[in-house]
Parts: structure tokens; sequence; C-alpha cells
């Protein structure tokens, strides 16, 4: 009879064992941060960003904008334009990983704030389709 409980007892405790599996599970990477908000900001800010936005934008910040990429000028400096205006963009060969895009291609570049006003540039980290 002894045996019987002690079975019945042990196939109690360890049937927690055979539970379904959940909570956090380690698996891939997340994406990078600069993916993840894409310039829009959460309910403070659910609209895209737009250069006629970051030309009062605090030094250093990281924005998304979307438009295209009219002409190179000179060295890694591109004049870049969405709906709102243009802008300089200093973007190193790296940005484009590799990827050729034409004038007529819309892109998304990612990128660092650099200056105020008239002077502002982008400093792209990341150039890529939308």
């Amino acid at each position: 009879m002894k045996k019987v409980i002690l079975t019945t007892l042990l196939v109690m405790l360890s049937s927690g064992v055979y539970a379904e599996k959940g909570g956090f599970e380690g698996g891939e990477a997340p994406q990078p941060q600069s993916k993840q908000d894409a310039g829009y900001k959460g309910s403070e800010d659910t609209g895209q960003t737009h250069i006629d936005q970051i030309r009062d934008f605090r030094q250093d910040g990281y924005v998304t904008l979307e438009g295209y990429i009219l002409k190179k000028e000179q060295g890694d400096n591109y004049q870049f334009r969405d709906s709102t205006g243009t802008i300089t963009v200093v973007a190193p060969e790296k940005a484009f990983k590799g990827k050729k895009f034409a004038a007529d291609d819309q892109v998304r570049i990612s990128g660092r704030v650099h200056g105020k006003g008239e002077n502002t540039t982008l400093h792209a980290t990341e150039i890529e389709e939308p």
C-alpha cells in the first residue's frame, strides 16, 4: 500500500515536467534598434519624420527619412529630397551595403543629425529600400 501511495505521489509531483513549454526562449538576435522605430516615435509622434522637422532636431539624434537621392555632390556627400525639402547626406560606401540606387528609386536613410537650420546634414549609417 505504501508503494502505491508513493508512486501516486511521485506521478503527481512530476506532472509539471510534462507541462507545455512557455515563457522566454532565446533564439535569433532581435532587429537592431535603428530598424525597430524607423523614424516613428510611439504615441507622442505617430507620423513619419521629414527634412523640415530635423533642421531643429537635437544634435546626434537618430532619424529615418524616406525620399530620393537626387545627385552625388563631392566625396561622400549626396543631395537628398523628400516631400518637405532637400538636405545634404554624408553617406560612406558601407551605408549602401553594396546596393546601387538611381535618382528615381525611393530609399530609406537612417542616420544621425548634425548641425542646425540650413547647415543641417544627415550622417547616414544605413541606406535601403523602403
